[in-house]
């Protein structure tokens, strides 16, 4: 497996490159950068490479479904459990080309939610699709019922509601609950021809039942046009109220690099809400930007089947302090 260096790649136009194609993934904010975690990330980037020559829908759909198979990212199994104990899962998936959206939200008892969302996007001309009535299409197409909650997640829950119990505030991660665990897990893809962004979560910890995040919200936490795709992870109903994802292509459109705009999305973000996140996006010209303002943020990048070595997203954290 032959790696290249992480070297401004955000900087080189695709007209002076032969890259046949990029895929983008990140495990989610405060995940760990562990070797077992960025070895997870690259098996599903490099897994969703290999099918990004016929389809970047389902190179996505292949990406995301590596993660939501691991009990170490909050997608899938793995999933954080709400305030009753329960896992209820957003996903997402949207072509930039023909501008096709697609999401399922609080859905239950299914591996992959990611696939759900894409069946929603091929199959029908509904957009999203919420709570039972998910369920009963993803029953509809197929998908077995599925068991979502890893016994760290449970141990995590126990651990957080015994704290409420006592009056105490749980000491766990904001996000997940565990420490070094993740948010919202996140993948965008150019194939030279167009651009595509799908995620998949369980939302945070102890959730209130039925809550969405920005994960099934277009403009909000994930975006893709012609121009960009954009996928978001952190405090979800910040990155909603901001439509931040979608003010990241709008600076993109208007001439700004994806690491310039996405920087500049954080400060706006911080500015609005005091809130932490992290984004990642890719725009028509092959440039990767990625940067975030929290404790971690694992990002992986394929340039044309090879991973490129060491690659590390913008730490805005110090500059972007939450007090």
């Amino acid at each position: 497996m032959r790696l290249l260096r992480a070297s401004c790649i955000e900087e080189i136009p695709y007209a002076q490159t032969k890259v046949m194609g990029i895929i983008a993934v990140h495990g989610g904010l405060d995940t760990s950068r562990e070797k077992q975690y960025l070895e997870i990330l690259q098996e599903a980037a490099l897994r969703g490479h290999e099918l990004l020559s016929k389809n970047r829908i389902q190179a996505l759909e292949a990406v995301l479904r590596v993660l939501e198979e691991s009990s170490k990212f909050n997608c899938g199994y793995g999933s954080v459990l709400n305030f009753d104990g329960v896992v209820e899962m957003d996903a997402a998936i949207i072509d930039g080309v023909s501008s096709r959206f697609a999401a399922v939200a609080a859905i239950r008892d299914v591996q992959h939610p990611v696939s759900v969302a894409r069946a929603l996007m091929e199959k029908t001309s509904s957009v999203i699709l919420a709570g039972e009535g998910a369920v009963k299409f993803a029953r509809k197409q197929g998908f077995p019922t599925a068991n979502c909650v890893s016994d760290e997640q449970r141990e995590a829950w126990q651990k957080a509601r015994k704290s409420l119990a006592r009056g105490e505030k749980p000491a766990q991660n904001l996000y997940t609950g565990l420490a070094y665990y993740g948010d919202t897990v996140g993948c965008v893809i150019w194939d030279g021809a167009g651009l595509a962004a799908a995620s998949s979560t369980g939302g945070c910890l102890l959730k209130t039942p039925g809550r969405i995040g920005d994960t099934p919200s277009l403009g909000g936490g994930i975006f893709a046009s012609k121009t960009s795709a954009v996928v978001c992870t952190g405090i979800g109903e910040a990155f909603r109220e901001t439509l931040t994802a979608k003010y990241v292509d709008e600076k993109i459109a208007g001439g700004s690099e994806p690491q310039q705009a996405i920087k500049s999305a954080l400060r706006r973000l911080h500015e609005q809400k005091k809130a932490e996140g992290g984004i990642l996006a890719v725009d028509a010209r092959g440039r990767v930007g990625s940067a975030f303002n929290a404790g971690q943020f694992p990002v992986v990048v394929v340039v044309d089947g090879k991973l490129l070595d060491n690659y590390q997203p913008g730490n805005l954290r110090q500059e972007l302090s939450v007090h």
